[in-house]
């Protein structure tokens, strides 16, 4: 078990936490203006778990992956060919599809080979971020990854769930999440459990069948004492969301009628600590 690490004895909850409503969520407090403060943007990683930056990747970077991505869905046929590619309209009639399905699968394999989706990860603002967290030479995971998150799938979606329950390796490091385009609310977002990560790891027993990830944690009965407060907003294209491998989070349902969500997520951690030899090599070993 890793330093630092608790667990929670009790055997597997099978629950859907998404099922569960949130009245509201608070906004994400932004940190752009403390870029270039390594003491304030530590400062806040230690109070919330996490930094939202707006604008921190150049737009013209994003929506040069997205329409790569995008690309690659019209060849798929996933998208209506009458409609503006890059608005990311699915076409009447596409059956919503997921991670492990063959034809998801076959799409976002060429996804990962894309330069300018593998460009993002190592791009030099979001290596300083990370930079300014770490204090020495950052290692960016080779295991890169995307989201194409189809519309009318909201059983698919990410529970709340720490990433070093899949990550492992070193307790200090980051993941960034960031939209490829702009993502509001009901487009489905990232939201995270500010202040979540002081509790430590903690044994993730909640199973929900059908959902990316699949396997996470129960807020409440983990993290009540700790934080309930839940915080997301609006994404414009080139914003970016930083949090701890041990900040709660979960994806936001995409609840518009026809639109797909593409993201990309990377990891962070300093050079020549501890990692999982999984996290060398590629997501699902595309």
């Amino acid at each position: 078990m890793v330093e630092g690490v608790r667990s929670e004895a009790g055997g597997d909850a099978v629950a859907n936490v998404m099922d569960r409503e949130v009245e509201s969520y608070a906004p994400f407090r932004c940190s752009e203006d403390a870029l270039g403060d390594a003491g304030e943007l530590k400062r806040r990683v230690a109070e919330d778990g996490y930094l939202f930056v707006r604008g921190l990747i150049p737009v013209d970077a994003v929506l040069q992956a997205r329409s790569d991505v995008l690309d690659l869905c019209a060849e798929a046929g996933w998208l209506d060919p009458s409609r503006e590619r890059m608005e990311g309209i699915v076409a009447n009639g596409v059956t919503p599809s997921t991670e492990g399905q063959p034809e998801y699968m076959a799409v976002y394999k060429k996804v990962l080979r894309l330069p300018s989706f593998v460009a993002l990860a190592q791009h030099p603002a979001v290596m300083a971020l990370a930079g300014s967290l770490l204090d020495g030479p950052v290692l960016a995971h080779p295991r890169r990854i995307g989201r194409m998150v189809f519309p009318n799938n909201i059983g698919a979606t990410t529970p709340p769930h720490q990433d070093h329950f899949y990550i492992r390796g070193a307790r200090d490091t980051y993941s960034v999440w960031m939209p490829l385009g702009d993502c509001p609310e009901e487009l489905g977002g990232l939201a995270v459990l500010s202040g979540s990560h002081r509790a430590g790891f903690v044994q993730h027993t909640v199973h929900t069948p059908g959902a990316v990830g699949g396997v996470g944690v129960d807020p409440e009965r983990d993290f009540g004492a700790i934080s309930r407060e839940w915080r997301t907003g609006d994404f414009a294209a080139g914003d970016a969301l930083l949090f701890h491998a041990f900040t709660v989070h979960k994806a936001l349902p995409n609840l518009t009628a026809d639109r797909l969500r593409l993201s990309t997520d990377n990891r962070y951690q300093r050079e020549g600590d501890e990692i999982e030899p999984s996290a060398l090599g590629s997501h699902f070993g595309l």
